[in-house]
């Protein structure tokens, strides 16, 4: 009985991704008293809730998902896509943007490469990639894969900023 409802609390939250449900998402995450749910849950194809929220730009459950622990990297069976592979191949540049943005400060890893290889930023392509907001969007993933790749020691200290004593002439 307890995998039943755990198993119908995963397929409640997929749903509520799918369909940026707010009330049916909560239903689940908040019952009282509480059901068991994985947020990581995959159905057939290998999606998580995740994977749903990002490809039906489900902005409203997005943030609620991106609460919880959930593996931002989780790769579907299909084509091997983490949500950030989605995200970069949302139609509205706008939107895909926020999403992006969304899972990079979720700690969205732009490295992992798909089933046919690809990073999620090489799946920008053509006028996606030329227009404002493709620039944008490749920026931040960009600018993202570099910061990850940065070691304490990478960062230089300028030596006008350092007293004499050691101590740092910089204010807080």
């Amino acid at each position: 009985m307890a995998d039943e409802a755990r198993a119908t609390a995963d397929k409640q939250l997929i749903h509520a991704a799918r369909t940026d449900n707010v009330d049916l998402f909560n239903s689940v995450v908040n019952a009282d008293p509480p059901v068991a749910y994985n947020i990581n849950y995959t159905d057939g194809v290998g999606n998580t809730a995740l994977h749903y929220a990002v490809e039906n730009v489900s902005i409203h459950v997005l943030d609620l998902i991106l609460d919880e622990e959930v593996d931002v990297d989780a790769r579907n069976r299909l084509e091997g896509d983490t949500p950030l592979h989605l995200a970069c191949r949302i139609p509205n540049e706008e939107a895909r943007n926020y999403v992006v943005h969304e899972l990079l400060e979720a700690g969205a890893p732009t490295g992992t490469k798909n089933n046919a290889g690809l990073r999620p930023v090489d799946t920008i392509v053509g006028a996606r990639a030329e227009s404002e907001l493709g620039k944008q969007c490749i920026e931040m993933l960009t600018m993202s894969q570099a910061e990850a790749q940065l070691e304490p020691t990478d960062i230089a200290y300028d030596d006008d900023d350092i007293a004499d004593d050691g101590e740092s002439d910089v204010e807080p």
